[in-house]
């Protein structure tokens, strides 16, 4: 038998879930110690949950809701742990 991977899956099916209207983001995440698909979406409701899977190709599908992505300014850099925020 030839299972397909998880990376798999998440690349098959990432442009039909992104092309639905309120789906930001697709990951790999894990639940209950198992790898699971996640799907990000602005804001989780049934007619969203209605139209995404509960599982794929084997693998279960957990639904985040995210708010929308936005792109981080190049010009912060990142804080370190030891940094305040007015730093």
């Amino acid at each position: 038998m030839n299972k397909k991977t998880i990376e798999h899956v998440l690349h098959a099916h990432t442009d039909e879930w992104m092309s639905i209207s309120g789906v930001v983001g697709t990951g790999i995440g894990e639940r209950d110690g198992e790898p699971c698909i996640r799907i990000f979406v602005t804001r989780k409701t049934q007619q969203l949950l209605q139209e995404l899977p509960s599982t794929s190709d084997g693998f279960i599908v957990d639904v985040v809701e995210s708010g929308e992505f936005k792109p981080r300014d190049p010009s912060r850099r990142p804080r370190t742990s030891t940094e305040t925020p007015d730093q």
